[in-house]
């Protein structure tokens, strides 16, 4: 890829700054493209005749901004879109990325037995110690690592779930197969710092911003069954809250209502 780069040394202006509007050039007119893989470090060098850390602040820059995303061990690409993740409803992610016309491709790590922890216990109405179905997974888009997701179902609600074929979406199999709907759930959400496994499994550098969303989800007769912890690096997507007034006029006509008042000739307020 012919980066076509040329900085004027002599000018007021940062050499890292002129390598970020160069580079950024390149992405606005089309050239570089999402998922584009650009120049190496060394080969910006050469072409531009700067130093490393030169290249390294133009390149971090564009990253802050969201238009380069360094994917570990296989360099640094153009970044595409950020996924969007609606919260307002009890939502599967793979049927939500299907309506945005996105193939999501999940790569099973783990689905095995487990005791339950104290926490998830409480969580899933459960006795500590009690078996539990962990699936571990990463969700791909675009062949890039987009969620580490763990999930814990209590081994008595669906004890096929351990050895039935896994055919996502997770909950569709949790309704269709087993009869067991989710009805509603309650998310946490929390951001954290990638650990080295984590890393590893998502592609993202040691100490990558992460967000790490816990979900609880209930069935029927509010019986907690399925735990989420999920942990989705920052730079690949975003969630999107709907919130609402809860003022019944706002919600009838769309914003705050007023009183109108009318005011009688010595000047006092009276409803109208």
């Amino acid at each position: 890829m012919n980066a076509g780069i040329s900085l004027q040394p002599d000018s007021a202006v940062p050499l890292y700054y002129q390598l970020e509007q160069a580079l950024l050039s390149q992405i606005q007119s089309g050239l570089w493209n999402p998922g584009d893989l650009i120049p190496s470090e060394r080969e910006l060098m050469q072409v531009a005749g700067v130093s490393r850390a030169t290249v390294r602040q133009a390149i971090s820059n564009l990253m802050h901004q969201g238009l380069l995303e360094r994917i570990h061990g296989r360099g640094t690409f153009v970044a595409h879109r950020k996924i969007e993740q609606e919260m307002r409803s009890v939502y599967s992610f793979a049927e939500q990325m299907a309506r945005q016309g996105v193939q999501l491709e999940d790569h099973l790590l783990q689905r095995h037995q487990v005791p339950a922890s104290p926490d998830l216990a409480q969580l899933l109405a459960v006795v500590p110690g009690s078996s539990l179905i962990h699936i571990r997974r990463v969700r791909y888009v675009r062949d890039v690592p987009l969620m580490l997701d763990s999930s814990y179902i209590p081994y008595h609600l669906c004890p096929d779930l351990l050895t039935d074929d896994f055919e996502p979406p997770l909950y569709r199999m949790l309704a269709e197969r087993y009869d067991l709907p989710p009805t509603h759930c309650t998310d946490f959400l929390e951001p954290v710092l990638a650990d080295r496994a984590q890393a590893h499994l998502l592609a993202v550098e040691v100490g990558a911003p992460l967000m790490f969303l816990e979900r609880v989800t209930f069935t029927r007769g509010d019986v907690p069954l399925h735990v989420a912890r999920n942990y989705i690096p920052g730079s690949r997507s975003r969630f999107r809250v709907n919130l609402w007034s809860d003022s019944a006029e706002a919600e009838l006509k769309g914003g705050l209502q007023t009183e109108r008042l009318s005011f009688s000739k010595n000047g006092t307020e009276q409803d109208s």
